[in-house]
């Protein structure tokens, strides 16, 4: 979570005692040798009980000697926005020394933190979430609105941060994400410029990618590192002529926002393993296909049912046929096309006979005029 706590709100726990360092989730430990990283643990909340900037940033200065890299293994759920702020802007003062290492997860205002390393790394069952801050308030309505203006100068201060990292994110989309209060795999984060690195042992990589990849013949080295054979075979055969490998990050990338701007978040990995990232046309199919069938079920006031025709791969003349089957058992009711036997055909109204209306006139005797002027 990213709570507000500051002045306006009072945080008793503030001033609780730091305790010691090497505690069980947060530890700071200097270099054992030359050459080797100065490893920062944080496994815990953000601010408050946890750990705070004040103590961070301060045992940090203690340990750096200005050259070696910093290595900072984060799992923590977020806590207190501001801590986040300051101890992110503390790691983007080091530059290129400081790596972040997502073991677990980061989120909120830890995913905060990670934003300002140089380079995050996340492992492959890790996860990182981002949403809009939140706070506790209590007063009158002058007091309340307040507290929602300072709520939205911090989402501005958590797009500066996200988009510091991913600058090729568009604020649109990215205020989106923190609205729906997003979770994104390594994938997603690598996709969006929010992680730069996916750690892990080359052959569990290379099972879990073979699924999105196997059709490639040439693959980004930063996605997959396999294992070289100790003894490669050298096929004789001549080289086949290779297109140009397509940009996986950036076909991820297009893939994932058009879920988010179509309100579906939750289908991006689905349909990035789906198209397998084959070229740009086939993801441009794709996300024609996504915004096609959306538009169709919201016309037809029926948005829920878009996350399951996209799952199972309709087209939009599919889903089209589906909403009209649907839209007509909703709205109508049983069609009897079967012709009326005559005894139940509708009378016909009886129409007036000009001679009978004369006879009748005819056989009427004269009204008595006497006494008439």
């Amino acid at each position: 979570m990213i709570p507000i706590q500051r002045a306006s709100v009072p945080r008793i726990y503030a001033k609780a005692d730091s305790g010691e360092s090497g505690r069980p989730w947060y530890n700071m430990a200097k270099a054992e040798t030359a050459g080797q990283p100065i490893e920062v643990m944080i496994y815990d909340d953000i601010g408050g009980w946890g750990l705070r900037a004040a103590d961070f940033i301060r045992e940090l200065k203690a340990l750096d000697d200005g050259k070696s890299a910093i290595t900072v293994a984060i799992d923590s759920d977020g806590g207190d926005v501001f801590d986040g702020f300051a101890i992110s802007n503390a790691l983007a003062r080091l530059g290129d020394r400081c790596t972040v290492r997502i073991d677990g997860l980061a989120a909120s205002a830890a995913s905060v933190i990670a934003c300002g390393a140089h380079r995050v790394v996340m492992a492959e069952n890790t996860m990182m979430m981002i949403h809009n801050p939140w706070t506790w308030a209590s007063g009158d309505a002058e007091e309340l609105r307040k507290t929602a203006d300072v709520l939205d100068k911090v989402t501005g201060g958590l797009l500066a941060t996200y988009r510091a990292k991913a600058p090729k994110m568009d604020a649109a989309t990215l205020k989106t994400m923190l609205d729906a209060e997003t979770w994104l795999s390594p994938y997603e984060a690598v996709a969006l410029g929010l992680a730069d690195e996916i750690s892990g042992t080359s052959p569990v990589k290379a099972r879990a990618l073979s699924p999105i990849l196997a059709k490639y013949r040439k693959l980004p080295q930063a996605l997959m590192a396999k294992d070289k054979p100790a003894d490669p075979v050298i096929e004789p055969a001549p080289k086949p002529i290779q297109e140009p490998s397509p940009n996986v990050a950036a076909l991820a990338a297009r893939l994932t926002q058009a879920c988010i701007q179509a309100g579906h978040p939750q289908l991006a990995e689905v349909l990035i393993v789906s198209t397998a990232l084959k070229d740009e046309a086939t993801v441009a199919a794709e996300v024609s296909r996504i915004e096609a069938v959306s538009a169709l079920c919201l016309t037809a006031k029926l948005p829920e049912l878009a996350a399951d025709y996209l799952k199972a791969g309709l087209g939009a003349d599919a889903v089209r046929a589906r909403l009209f089957d649907r839209l007509v058992a909703d709205d109508v009711g049983e069609i009897n096309n079967r012709e009326p036997m005559p005894s139940e055909a509708t009378p016909q109204a009886k129409t007036p006979n000009p001679t009978d209306i004369y006879a009748a006139r005819k056989g009427k005797p004269k009204a008595d005029t006497k006494g008439c002027k």
